[in-house]
């Protein structure tokens, strides 16, 4: 079997960050008064966890000229949906620089890094057809999937500036690449005659995905020493679409799937700088 695959983006990032915008006359005035903000290099450790929710659209298509799918079903189309959410958590390191600007009030901050993910959303098909347990050949079989996140790793840009009590408050946004294995269960009727339940065939078939990601949020930042500091960000991030083919060549039935994906996060984590 062969999974032909295209990507699109999905929902713009702007739509977060606007959002977001109303934060911004909380962050302190140029002249306020305020320590000045600590500029260079510096690393994190950062305990991300959200909820990742993900919609899978499938459509059967039978109407080739060669299908072996009988009537009723022949020639038909079937178009199914459904949307699952699950928790998601990793660990990331990054590496950064902060740049004061402003009179040393303000400040610019940019990283790269990596982390690593566990959990995954899942859902399960209603299932469309005319059979009264839609798992024959041609129809949508209600299967069950799952999206692990695995690894991923990007850049983050942060605005913000100093408070009083050493506190940042700061906008940031970013781009993110993350590899993500979708897994599909099935169990149905691979025969042109009709199956019993008996005869159903299951299994599961694995296909990696690999999403570009836009990210948005706010975060607030504490200084705990001259050196030190915790980091808190809660962000929306908007996951490029994923689209692909599976060819039953052998019976003249075609699928075609899409997968949308969002996440809304919280992270936590220590600063060093240098």
């Amino acid at each position: 079997m062969n999974w032909n695959r295209t990507r699109r983006f999905g929902s713009p990032l702007w739509l977060a960050l606007l959002v977001l915008a109303p934060a911004t006359p909380f962050l302190p005035a140029h002249g306020q008064e305020s320590s000045a903000v600590s500029g260079g290099l510096y690393f994190s450790l950062a305990f991300p966890a959200g909820i990742l929710g993900a919609t899978m659209q499938k459509t059967v298509d039978n109407t080739a000229t060669n299908t072996l799918v009988p009537e009723p079903r022949r020639g038909m189309i079937f178009h199914d949906e459904v949307s699952g959410d699950g928790a998601v958590f990793g660990v990331a390191v990054t590496a950064g620089y902060r740049l004061p600007v402003g009179g040393g009030s303000w400040y610019v901050d940019g990283d790269v890094g990596v982390g690593w993910n566990r959990g995954s959303p899942e859902a399960r098909f209603a299932g469309v057809g005319v059979s009264s347990d839609r798992r024959q050949l041609g129809e949508s079989w209600p299967d069950r999937w799952t999206l692990a996140k695995d690894l991923s790793y990007g850049a983050t840009l942060r605005f913000g500036g100093l408070g009083s009590r050493e506190l940042n408050l700061y906008l940031l946004g970013g781009i993110r690449f993350a590899n993500a294995t979708f897994t599909n269960h099935f169990n149905g009727c691979f025969m042109p005659d009709p199956c019993e339940p008996s005869q159903y065939r299951s299994g599961t078939e694995e296909l990696d995905m690999d999403f570009t990601i836009l990210r948005g949020g706010l975060g607030l930042e504490k200084q705990l020493g001259a050196a030190v500091a915790i980091r808190a960000e809660a962000t929306l991030s908007t996951y490029g679409r994923e689209e692909w083919t599976t060819p039953f060549e052998d019976v003249g039935v075609t699928v075609y799937s899409g997968m949308d994906a969002n996440e809304r996060g919280l992270s936590v984590g220590l600063v060093r700088r240098f």
